[in-house]
């Protein structure tokens, strides 16, 4: 296993880390943990020598913290690394304070303090309420305390407030979400530099983008084929290892082929060659070209939609078809989706749109998504 090592963390902590954002389900359509496979998968990665877990208060259905205690009490607390994350949006919609939240995490997680602790989702918006409720002034005053050790958060915002907020404020370290495609896409490429010139180490979130890295499309997928046998999901994790100031890759690890798939990146830890930097431009291109809706399933939407429609599904089939241009096959793969869930029952509210980390105008995509299931025959 490859680690890292940043004079300000002082701690070797392994490049991959473990995402309990996606874990084994019980059903599809649900957030419930399969805990027997989930804790295979935990003890899969433990052997291994990933001793960085990443938690939040929202995954699955506000379960994942809970799992991180019943996985993670097994070992000694020395022997892991614990993240979790202030939700911000919680607190403004439900009038929630930041010490109760605290507290009740740690209680939740079955820990006496937090190795790396986050302001979650931050952008303009959601850091009026940290700043409201003073966040950083109670949380730095439990780092005082030894209750966190590291202190940052993760960003879905503008640039111009992002270089404002590292500037404003001193953090450990900061979480964004860097893959090839968001590179120059997305503009990931000067959040990153920021962090770099000011020494800030920097955590990856979705590096394979919610597993479509790792799925692309025909003509990306064959890009890489001709470089051997190489998962494609290793392409988009070795890309943002060469970053020289990234502390820690984030995966969403939902099977044990997925653990295993990446622990072997890892072990190897083999930088990309020219060829390979070439294919990944390449297949990023053909990719780029077919894409639809940049969704990466975080579920954020779901879990504030009044009408409860699984917006990651319903883009999920839309996307499939955007591929093939299958009309039958996204039929197919929509109908599986609970009906009172389909996109039919989107109100045009707008409330999802606010949590939505990639910015997606999600109304107005659901309504391509019920054009296109409307179509006759």
């Amino acid at each position: 296993m490859q680690y890292s090592y940043f004079d300000s963390i002082g701690k070797s902590i392994s490049k991959l880390g473990f995402g309990l954002m996606r874990l084994p389900k019980i059903s599809e359509n649900e957030d419930a943990i399969d805990r027997e496979e989930a804790l295979r998968l935990i003890d899969l990665a433990m052997k291994n020598g990933v001793n960085y877990y990443d938690t939040a208060y929202f995954y699955h259905g506000g379960d994942s913290e809970s799992f991180a205690k019943e996985a993670l009490s097994r070992y000694p607390r020395e022997s892991y690394y614990l993240a979790t994350k202030l939700p911000g949006s919680y607190m403004r919609d439900n009038n929630i304070h930041t010490q109760e939240l605290f507290e009740g995490q740690l209680e939740k997680c079955g820990v006496d303090y937090f190795d790396f602790y986050l302001l979650h989702a931050v952008n303009r918006d959601i850091m009026k309420t940290f700043e409201a409720d003073k966040s950083y002034e109670y949380l730095t005053e439990q780092k005082k305390l030894g209750r966190i050790k590291h202190l940052g958060f993760s960003y879905h915002g503008d640039y111009d407030f992002f270089v404002e907020l590292i500037d404003k404020y001193k953090w450990d370290f900061v979480q964004l979400q860097i893959n090839y495609y968001d590179w120059e896409a997305d503009n990931a490429k000067a959040y990153y530099l920021a962090l770099e010139e000011r020494n800030i180490p920097c955590i990856v979130m979705e590096p394979v983008r919610g597993g479509s890295l790792h799925k692309l499309n025909p003509e990306a997928r064959a890009v890489f084929d001709e470089l051997g046998d190489a998962s494609y999901a290793s392409y988009a994790l070795r890309f943002v290892n060469d970053l020289p100031n990234v502390m820690v890759i984030l995966s969403g690890m939902s099977t044990y082929e997925q653990v295993e798939d990446n622990l072997k990146t890892f072990n190897e830890g083999k930088p990309l060659s020219t060829n390979e930097k070439e294919a990944i431009e390449k297949a990023n291109y053909f990719f780029r070209r077919n894409f639809a809706i940049p969704c990466t399933d975080c579920k954020y939407c779901v879990e504030h939609c009044p009408a409860n429609v699984d917006i990651p599904a319903c883009f999920s089939a839309y996307n499939e078809y955007n591929k093939s241009r299958d009309t039958d096959d996204f039929k197919r793969s929509y109908i599986k989706i609970p009906f009172e869930r389909q996109a039919h029952n989107c109100i045009g509210c707008g409330v999802c749109v606010s949590h939505c980390p990639q910015q997606i105008k999600i109304p107005d995509n659901l309504k391509k998504v019920k054009v296109l299931a409307d179509e006759k025959d």
